[in-house]
């Protein structure tokens, strides 16, 4: 029987993440780390999953200006 950490690390072990995604990718790699030393991945999940949303915020910002059309006086 495996334990629910080893079930946890088993499972960010096998989450399909894009290329593309490098955030999600140190996050994961940070979660494994944490999960695979037996400390509480609480904190740093919630850290990182602030730090992603954060850059996703500021992206959408920078393309909802893009596409806005320009207002003309």
């Amino acid at each position: 029987m495996t334990s629910p950490a080893e079930r946890l690390t088993a499972k960010l072990e096998q989450l399909p993440i894009s290329d593309d995604a490098p955030m999600c990718s140190l996050l994961r790699t940070t979660l494994l780390a944490h999960a695979q030393d037996g400390s509480d991945i609480t904190e740093p999940t919630v850290l990182g999953l602030l730090a992603i949303t954060g850059v996703l915020e500021e992206r959408l910002a920078r393309l909802e200006a893009t596409l806005q059309p320009a207002t003309t006086p």
